[in-house]
């Protein structure tokens, strides 16, 4: 009787020393360090999972030897074997494959100044002290700068998502209504709102316009409130 209490009071001490302890760290965004809000943060070993907060903070309950996964849509995930239980930094890197369908929290995406060699290769004017303006054939029509103007585009359309993710995102959605999972990426591609609409709504016609577009999602036929077709 008293071996299997001394055993249950083992394993009680056990897990509860397993139980209290916490992994404390930050994630941010690899290239402006910045620190990312809402990423997902899992424990594979027990299924514990929590969410990172404004300051790229977070806290789950861990120990050494277990494994921890980092995700965010629009970000490569990150795995972390725990060697032990120092606080950690991790830092994401950027999927540019799914970047402009992506909720982003970072701060203000300034692509002119943290590409500034791509604007300014993108640019076939030069503009030269004591000379007159000029215009460079090879510059235009060459293959750097044929790259340059294309990678200038897509900047300025991941700086257009990034403004309309900062008001048109899950956290918005999910506030005013039910939805989750498969409905909740159909609502968000399929109303979506375009960058010129968005600005003309201030913060009560964007939540009108969320719960309006609920209704009408609500009363679609389950085929329609299927991920709409991007091709």
């Amino acid at each position: 009787m008293i071996n299997r209490f001394t055993l249950f009071l083992s394993f009680a001490l056990l897990s509860l020393g397993v139980h209290g302890q916490q992994l404390k760290g930050t994630v941010s965004d690899r290239n402006s360090r910045y620190p990312l809000e809402q990423v997902q943060v899992f424990n594979r070993n027990t299924g514990h999972s929590t969410v990172t907060d404004a300051k790229g903070r977070f806290k789950i309950n861990a120990v050494a030897n277990q494994v921890i996964i980092f995700f965010q849509p629009g970000y490569l995930p990150d795995t972390l074997f725990l060697v032990n239980m120092s606080p950690v930094k991790r830092y994401l890197t950027a999927d540019r494959k799914t970047l402009n369908t992506v909720e982003i929290k970072a701060k203000t995406f300034n692509p002119e100044i943290e590409y500034a060699d791509v604007y300014r290769k993108a640019d076939p004017t030069r503009l030269e002290v004591n000379k007159p303006f000029g215009f460079s054939p090879s510059a235009y029509f060459g293959k750097e700068g044929k790259e340059a103007r294309k990678l200038k585009r897509k900047l300025e359309n991941e700086k257009t998502e990034r403004k309309i993710d900062a008001r048109f995102n899950n956290a918005a959605v999910t506030a005013l209504t039910p939805l989750k999972g498969a409905d909740l990426d159909a609502f968000m591609t399929r109303y979506r709102p375009t960058l010129e609409a968005l600005n003309k709504m201030d913060q009560e016609d964007l939540k009108f316009y969320i719960m309006n577009s609920y209704k009408e999602f609500k009363d679609l036929p389950p085929e329609k409130r299927a991920m709409p077709d991007l091709h």
